[in-house]
């Protein structure tokens, strides 16, 4: 009995051994593992700083579109009002016929004139007949020298009498016509001031026309930029949010004394209503060397500056973090132009810095993944 005893704590101590052995075996292999594996590291997209020595600040300087003509446009006799033919907002067009005065004195004026025009027309008729016969019969002498001035005086009288007569007719057709309103250009009717019936004077407006088919923004620009500008020039034009292209007309050559400005003249499309505001918008170069960055990529530091982190590298593919102090000079809608402690070439972070801090190592993307214009 004994013996059995014994042998069974024999057996039960040599299992307990073998497993710790095999026990602590495992536990070595799990450390030698753990130590062999390499630490993670975070991927940093980066973009390649491309320096400049200036950027491009846009400035908008607010104007008015107006019409490339206007006019208050009226007879040029007084009189009565028979008829007006078009109404406010109408298109018109050259020469077309807007109203008429009544112009029935005018009319009997010409008949009376025309009937004194044939009268004298027979009269100097007659009288060069009888001028020839006593030419013919002064050939003969038959006839004095006195009778054959007498004649050829009356000729003259009465020819002069026909062109009085001729300048009156020609006087009454100037007016009939001028009894007629005529558009005298492409526009349209802006207002009409009167209606048909009423008796007008000489030059009272009838009508307000604003020209159709070329409007223009008239803007005040400051002396230096506005000496930039030349007839022919393409530029920006906002109106609201939309945006267009604009050909500069003309450069004033007075300046406003109040603002100190110049007015420029930017012909816009037709379909620009009189009376808009708009708004010029020039590019001004500033002489500031830096670049352009996304504003993912700038983030706040201590004390109010900005920084951003640039991706310093390593060797085997791995780079440490750096935060570089830059300053600000220009925001867009999603990009910063900044100058500061970042240079041609760098690679900084382009997004995602709250993933990140400085001294941290990473894994950058490959340079030139992303790359920033050179400006917006």
């Amino acid at each position: 009995m004994k013996s059995l005893k014994l042998l069974s704590v024999i057996g039960m101590t040599t299992l307990a051994t073998l497993i710790g052995a095999a026990v602590i075996q495992g536990c070595g292999s799990g450390i030698h593992a753990a130590q062999t594996t390499e630490p993670y590291l975070h991927t940093a997209r980066t973009l390649e700083v491309r320096m400049q020595e200036s950027y491009l600040l846009e400035r908008e300087f607010a104007g008015e579109i107006r019409a490339g003509q206007s006019s208050e446009l009226g007879f040029e006799l007084a009189g009565q009002v028979t008829e007006l033919l078009v109404d406010e907002g109408e298109e018109i067009y050259a020469g077309q016929v807007l109203g008429n005065l009544d112009n029935k004195l005018l009319k009997a004026e010409r008949n009376e004139l025309n009937a004194q025009s044939a009268e004298l027309q027979a009269e100097l008729a007659t009288t060069r007949r009888d001028l020839q016969r006593i030419e013919s019969l002064q050939a003969g002498n038959l006839a004095s020298e006195r009778e054959r001035d007498n004649l050829a005086g009356q000729v003259q009288v009465l020819e002069a009498s026909v062109d009085r007569i001729n300048a009156l007719l020609k006087a009454n057709d100037i007016r009939l016509e001028k009894s007629v309103l005529r558009a005298p250009f492409d526009s349209r009717i802006a207002r009409r001031h009167i209606d048909s019936g009423m008796v007008v004077n000489a030059g009272a407006p009838v009508f307000s026309l604003v020209e159709t088919g070329q409007n223009e923004l008239r803007a005040g620009v400051p002396l230096q930029l506005a000496e930039t500008l030349s007839p022919g020039d393409l530029v920006d034009v906002r109106v609201g949010q939309q945006l267009t292209t604009g050909l500069v007309v003309q450069v004033g050559a007075v300046v406003n004394r109040a603002t100190r400005t110049r007015a420029v003249r930017v012909s816009v499309p037709e379909n620009r209503a009189p009376g808009e505001i708009a708004y010029l918008r020039l590019g001004v170069a500033m002489e500031v060397a830096g670049s352009w960055l996304p504003d993912t990529a700038v983030t706040e530091g201590l004390r109010g500056t900005w920084v951003v982190y640039a991706a310093v590298p390593e060797g085997d593919g791995q780079a440490v973090l750096e935060a570089r102090s830059v300053v600000i000079h220009h925001a867009t809608a999603d990009q910063l132009f900044v100058s500061g402690a970042v240079s041609e070439g760098d690679l900084v972070v382009s997004t995602g810095l709250h993933r990140f801090a400085p001294g941290q190592a990473v894994k950058p993307e490959p340079a030139g993944t992303e790359t920033l214009a050179v400006a917006p």
